[in-house]
């Protein structure tokens, strides 16, 4: 680390000393900041810290967890940046804004960048798998836990990304009339984590950047959810992509890492 650092929200610092993120509530005794922006707290030529056991991470698949608009920054992770998981496609860890350049980023030995882990496919009467990063699920995950498992029903259920996939998918019984409920399992906040096991006709979730399990029995069953960065298991409805690490919207940057990055980099 280079620094001990100050926080300056709504301020920036330009040049001078290193910027270290402090947390705001606590998640499940986690420290954390959502949707971070670095010009919030640095200015051009700055240096942002992500301290040890710290986590970054999006709220939406829409908003990367660490969004980059300083020019000639440098960003320094010890901790954990990481996407949304998806109900569909998973959202990127980090997103280096259009126009700006020169970015450094330092990821270091024991650290992460994670995209969001992408749902499985759907089928007839079953509910997609949720992906890595708290996608889908009855309540999502808290940080550093594991996502819910779906209710058991006909073709029995999928269990919560453990926590790393997206749990696999589930059926609820049929009803009168040939009605069917679904349901989805979710995906979880640990890293690298677990896949959720699969129900009886479906994929089983993905296990830290692996893909999720398909499923070829459209009536009951469905994908998994994928790990982080990872797409979703194929079924009859479209699977959902994995997040990238780093988005970088055509720009070019300086990547050093020792840690473990899920998701394209690019």
């Amino acid at each position: 680390m280079t620094g001990f650092g100050f926080n300056v929200l709504g301020f920036g610092s330009g040049g001078g000393g290193p910027v270290t993120l402090e947390t705001e509530a606590l998640i499940n005794s986690q420290q954390n900041r959502q949707n971070v922006r670095t010009s919030d707290f640095i200015g051009n030529g700055g240096t942002l810290i992500i301290p040890t056991d710290f986590w970054v991470w999006g709220t939406s698949v829409s908003t990367a967890g660490l969004r980059i608009d300083t020019p000639d920054c440098t960003i320094e992770n010890y901790g954990k940046i990481v996407g949304r998981g998806g109900g569909g496609n998973g959202g990127n860890a980090i997103e280096i804004m259009s126009s700006t350049t020169g970015v450094t980023i330092i990821n270091a030995s024991g650290s992460y960048i994670a995209g969001g882990g992408g749902s499985g496919g759907g089928g007839n009467c079953g509910g997609q798998g949720g992906g890595a990063g708290g996608g889908n699920g009855n309540g999502q995950a808290q940080l550093n836990s594991t996502g819910r498992a779906g209710n058991a029903g006909y073709g029995g259920g999928g269990g919560g990304g453990g926590a790393g996939g997206g749990g696999s998918a589930y059926v609820i019984n049929w009803a009168a009339g040939g009605y069917c409920g679904t349901s989805t399992a979710g995906g979880g906040y640990i890293l690298p984590g677990s896949g959720g096991y699969g129900g009886t006709y479906s994929g089983a979730g993905g296990s830290g950047g692996g893909g999720g399990g398909g499923s070829s029995n459209y009536t009951y069953g469905a994908g998994g959810g994928g790990g982080w960065g990872a797409s979703g298991g194929v079924s009859q409805t479209g699977n959902g992509s994995g997040g990238k690490a780093i988005e970088a919207n055509s720009q070019s940057y300086t990547l050093s890492n020792s840690g473990t990055t899920y998701g394209a980099t690019s």
